[in-house]
């Protein structure tokens, strides 16, 4: 059976790009500041939520009296500073565009704002890669809720039933199922355990075959 109008949507950080040791070093840096280490266990909380998400959890959890708005422009600043040195793709991506996008309408959904995305979409050349780019602050509400990529779908006039979402974080995993997409977690940024939810885990892009998108699409027909 043919499906006439699919759609194969990507997480930014973590499926996209390899931006997590990125966020980590900035993550580091500002805490430290603070006389923060943070545990090793807790760097997944963070993974895949929004900038507010992040500041507001992480001030709670550690305890950081700093004003909020210079806390969240210093964080900026360390993550910026990073991304300024290099931003590279995770393995396999380019050649994961390159089997889906004759068969499948492409989009990027991400967490991150606006403002982020479009310096990266810029830096990177995103658009050359993705026929439909959007920031979860263009949705009613951010991950983990379902909104981004609803929003996507919409925008696309594609039926969950007929998408792929490949995601790598709790937080984006939770917003792709709520969404009603069929979900690959792709391993690597939280424990294992917790990508079960989904509905296929690969450890490397090159696992996302052509076969693969098929047969997750046809078990909604």
């Amino acid at each position: 059976m043919i499906i006439e109008k699919s759609a194969v949507l990507f997480d930014l950080d973590g499926v996209t790009i390899d931006t997590e040791p990125l966020y980590t070093a900035a993550e580091i840096r500002l805490f430290a500041e603070y006389g923060v280490k943070i545990p090793e266990e807790d760097l997944h909380l963070f993974r895949g939520s929004s900038e507010e998400t992040f500041f507001d959890l992480s001030m709670d959890r550690y305890g950081i009296t700093e004003n909020r708005d210079t806390f969240i422009k210093k964080g900026r600043q360390y993550v910026m500073e990073e991304f300024k040195k290099n931003i590279p793709f995770i393995p396999g991506f380019k050649n994961l565009i390159k089997r889906i996008s004759k068969n499948h309408i492409t989009g990027l959904v991400t967490a991150s704002p606006l403002r982020s995305l479009n310096w990266i979409r810029n830096k990177i050349s995103l658009d050359d890669y993705f026929q439909y780019i959007l920031s979860g602050e263009e949705a009613e509400k951010n991950k983990p809720n379902p909104h981004p990529y609803l929003e996507m779908m919409n925008r696309i006039s594609v039926d969950p039933k007929n998408t792929i979402i490949i995601e790598d974080s709790l937080q984006g995993l939770h917003s792709a199922l709520s969404s009603g997409g069929h979900v690959i977690a792709k391993s690597g940024s939280i424990p294992r355990e917790k990508l079960k939810i989904a509905h296929r885990i690969v450890d490397h892009l090159d696992e996302i075959t052509l076969d693969l998108i098929e047969v997750l699409l046809l078990e909604s027909i």
